[in-house]
């Protein structure tokens, strides 16, 4: 019997250093078991910004794009359809249904090839008509 414990205790004490030594190198290589501890290392970070106000819509990126050329812009109005030219906010339509480069105060370019100003009876700025002889206004 006494043989028997020997071999017990030779048994229990061989599988104690075997995980002693599975521990101490797993130590050793650098891997941790512990799931609370956090990594140490940050891997990415992501920004997201709004983009509200950096957004341009088409007729927006339009007039932007002729921004100090009013000269190319004046042709370039004049090849937009009615209904384009009233979206933007550098063309009018004219009482002589011709789109051509302006605002709210009216046409940029109010004199023909002759210096002779035009007279406009009324024009559309973004779908509303400015002048006395607007159509919607007479009755």
């Amino acid at each position: 019997m006494n043989e028997n414990i020997i071999k017990y205790c030779l048994n229990v004490f061989i599988i104690a250093l075997l995980i002693i030594a599975l521990i101490v190198s797993m130590n050793t290589i650098g891997i941790n078991l512990n799931m609370k501890e956090q990594p140490k290392e940050l891997l990415q970070v992501v920004t997201i910004e709004g983009l509200e106000n950096s957004i341009k819509t088409g007729a927006d990126a339009f007039c932007e794009s002729y921004k100090g050329s009013s000269g190319e812009l004046n042709s370039t109005c004049g090849k937009l359809t009615n209904k384009n030219c009233n979206a933007t906010s550098c063309c009018i339509l004219t009482s002589n249904k011709k789109c051509v480069a302006g605002n709210s105060s009216g046409a940029i370019y109010n004199t023909d090839n002759n210096g002779k100003t035009i007279n406009l009876d009324y024009y559309y700025y973004q779908n509303k008509c400015y002048g006395d002889k607007c159509p919607d206004k007479r009755k």
